[in-house]
């Protein structure tokens, strides 16, 4: 048996198969370490199927279901904690100014439109209970808008909207806390440089707003996520030499793709103290605890270069590793998502 197969395995038995035994070793179902797992799905945006992009359903028998079908861009898909609703963002793909918040029931596919304005809502996450959203808003409070998201809550019938942030700056990637107690966010408000975030976090109703990372040169921070036990949160860190917007430009990436990497999942606690958990050579990002807090399911991003070692694109498998970091293992095969796979949540 090879180091790599040996190491598999050990992996398999000490941490992500509790119930492995002989079965493990012989031929196996490719979705058998989704099985394993305690949550019961998985959402994510994938372009497999449209160019603006739509939200798939992985469900326990390994089945991808599609959840919406239109010619809209869908984004930020955020499961609900009973595992019976999506939120999301949708509106124009290059029209920014139209996109709003949705919530979307999966057992019968209906759809409500929560925000019906001329400003950028999006990025939602529930609540405890599920009673309410926080998401991110770019207006005013005479409702105009503005070029830096604050941070709101609502609930999910779309009234009561608060307002948590008022700054001048980005606050956004807003994350509510198990416990309810506690919102983690990124912000710009200490750099007060575009493409300079941090991580924060702040009472449930606002109050208390408090830098937990720091970065420097354009080092950013992105997509903090809870642990079960509200006490840690992990995020997406990045430490490439230009502003990491660049990324979303294929021209530039292309071209400056070593200048834009790398990224990695790091963790962080409430006194501010960080953890790197990864350490990949391109991109591990978007990091979510699993339900029972021992695994940390986050996305990687594998660059595919030419013979001539030109960049033409990327797979985007989903990672999963234990809770303090180490080797990962994909967590379900490659399929036509593969190449197209980017926002998830389960």
């Amino acid at each position: 048996m090879t180091f790599k197969a040996i190491l598999l395995f050990s992996v398999c038995l000490l941490l992500l198969f509790p119930s492995c035994g002989e079965d493990a070793v012989g031929p196996s179902d490719p979705y058998d370490l989704w099985y394993s797992q305690q949550n019961e799905s998985i959402v994510f945006l994938s372009k497999a199927h449209s160019s603006e992009g739509e939200i798939y359903l992985l469900d326990k028998s390994g089945e991808i279901s599609r959840l919406t079908s239109n010619s809209r861009h869908e984004n930020n898909p955020a499961i609900s904690r009973d595992g019976s609703m999506v939120a999301f963002q949708a509106g124009d793909q290059y029209d920014m100014s139209t996109w709003e918040i949705y919530v979307l029931d999966i057992a019968s596919g209906a759809e409500t439109r929560l925000t019906d304005n001329n400003v950028i809502d999006a990025h939602p996450d529930w609540g405890p209970g599920d009673s309410l959203l926080v998401f991110s808003s770019w207006h005013d409070s005479t409702g105009a808008p503005t070029e830096a998201a604050d941070i709101f809550t609502m609930r999910t019938d779309g009234t009561q909207v608060t307002r948590l942030t008022d700054s001048p700056w980005e606050d956004n990637d807003a994350e509510w806390s198990p416990d309810g107690a506690f919102i983690a966010f990124k912000s710009n408000r200490i750099t007060q440089i575009s493409a300079r975030e941090e991580i924060f976090v702040m009472d449930a109703d606002g109050s208390d707003q408090t830098r937990l990372t720091t970065t420097a040169g354009w080092q950013s921070d992105h997509d903090p996520s809870w642990s079960p036990d509200s006490r840690t949160i992990i995020y997406s860190h990045y430490n490439g030499s230009r502003q990491w917007f660049d990324i979303a430009d294929p021209d530039i990436f292309t071209d400056h793709w070593n200048e834009l990497i790398p990224w990695n999942v790091f963790s962080v606690d409430l006194q501010g103290n960080s953890e790197q958990l990864t350490d990949v050579v391109y991109i591990a990002g978007l990091p979510v605890f699993s339900e029972d807090g021992s695994s940390i399911l986050f996305l990687r991003m594998d660059l595919i270069f030419d013979t001539s070692g030109k960049l033409i694109g990327a797979d985007h498998p989903l990672i999963l590793i234990p809770e303090y970091g180490g080797t990962g293992q994909q967590l379900i095969p490659d399929n036509q998502h593969t190449g197209t796979l980017e926002y998830h949540d389960w």
